[in-house]
């Protein structure tokens, strides 16, 4: 691939002499993101990153080509978009293949490099488009990893009693079945849950979930009572252990009383599952529980339109993957949700082993705190 001498492109004010170095990889990926903002599909910064994480693992596959192991994690500086070609750019993807890379990663990242070709071929930094050449991915779509209701009763006692692995200092398990709670009877995706403020969550005149999605979209997410409840019983610990938060305090706090993070949640939820003895489930963790709430809806006959609406998802294909059944409306469709009645089994207890002394053996409340 040959870059255009000729001066086009924002990369370029004046005619590039013919020694002078072909811009890297970095550089052209940095204009190319800066003239996604303007457009009308501009991109979040999560979304940017994510573009620069592809292109840095087909650039850092080239320079390993090339022998150039040293500039792993410069590979974008140090690689021209000259020997980002299409012969280079199809070899690195063969070998994140050998690599172990899934195919949907191959898939993503062969996307995003079309995305670029197209680009420099549009602003004329290269003659001919050569993505028609790149490899093409058919998807395969089966059903996600979602628990059985089995599983998720499992983890949710396993939240609701300490790690006796964790320090005391850090045991929290009316914070643990909160999130269980909102994780299960929502459906929201992980960076969604962290970025929960306490005032996200409305009482009256009905139980719901403002939630702040994929590229800066809000959605409201109607939740059961037996969620707010165990929300309600979390956030009034809270004020006894740390100090009782205002609206815009972040819903979901680490015992230092600084703002739950994903990678802390994603610790949280593999510890859950490691002590409920429940395989963990293939990709993320977190997302099972976005799984297991959209399964149940569609088991239970909410329509794939409602089921979009409730996940957030930009497109109905992404959504149609849990279609079964069509049924109910969306206030009603939460109410089937499986986290609800295993809620109401499923108390806190406050030490490893033993019973909570405020309940019964049934895990009834007999006195409030």
């Amino acid at each position: 691939m040959t870059p255009r001498d000729d001066g086009h492109g924002p990369t370029a004010n004046k005619p590039r002499a013919a020694d002078e170095p072909s811009p890297s990889l970095a550089k052209i990926t940095a204009d190319w993101l800066a003239d996604r903002r303007v457009t009308a599909r501009g991109d979040t910064q999560r979304t940017e990153q994510a573009y620069r994480n592809d292109l840095a693992l087909v650039a850092e596959r080239i320079l390993r080509s090339q022998g150039r192991t040293d500039d792993a994690g410069f590979a974008m500086s140090r690689l021209s978009i000259a020997a980002f070609d299409v012969a280079s750019v199809r070899g690195a993807l063969s070998q994140l293949a050998a690599d172990g890379y899934a195919e949907a990663t191959r898939a993503r990242v062969t996307s995003t490099v079309r995305g670029l070709y197209r680009w420099l071929t549009e602003t004329g930094l290269i003659d001919g488009d050569p993505s028609a050449r790149l490899p093409r991915w058919r998807a395969r779509e089966r059903l996600p990893s979602a628990f059985s209701v089995d599983e998720l009763r499992s983890i949710l006692a396993a939240a609701a009693t300490p790690d006796p692995a964790a320090k005391p200092a850090v045991r929290w398990p009316r914070r643990d079945r909160a999130l269980v709670a909102v994780l299960a009877g929502s459906g929201i995706r992980a960076s969604e849950c962290v970025g929960l403020a306490v005032s996200a969550l409305t009482r009256n005149p009905a139980s719901r979930l403002r939630v702040h999605g994929k590229g800066g979209k809000t959605r409201t997410v109607p939740v059961p009572q037996e969620v707010v409840d165990a929300v309600d019983d979390y956030l009034a610990d809270r004020g006894e252990k740390l100090t009782s938060p205002g609206p815009h305090d972040p819903l979901f706090v680490r015992t230092n009383g600084r703002a739950l993070t994903r990678q802390s949640l994603y610790y949280l939820v593999d510890r859950w599952a490691a002590r409920a003895g429940v395989d963990r489930p293939d990709g993320e963790a977190v997302h099972a529980f976005r799984h297991t709430y959209a399964r149940g809806l569609v088991d239970n006959g909410v329509p794939v339109t409602a089921v979009q609406q409730l996940l957030g998802h930009a497109g109905l294909n992404t959504t149609q993957v849990y279609l079964r059944m069509t049924g109910s409306g969306l206030h009603d469709a939460v109410q089937a949700a499986e986290i609800r009645s295993l809620l109401r089994d499923v108390n806190v207890n406050v030490s490893p082993t033993g019973v909570d002394p405020s309940t019964g053996e049934n895990g009834q409340r007999l006195s409030s705190r």
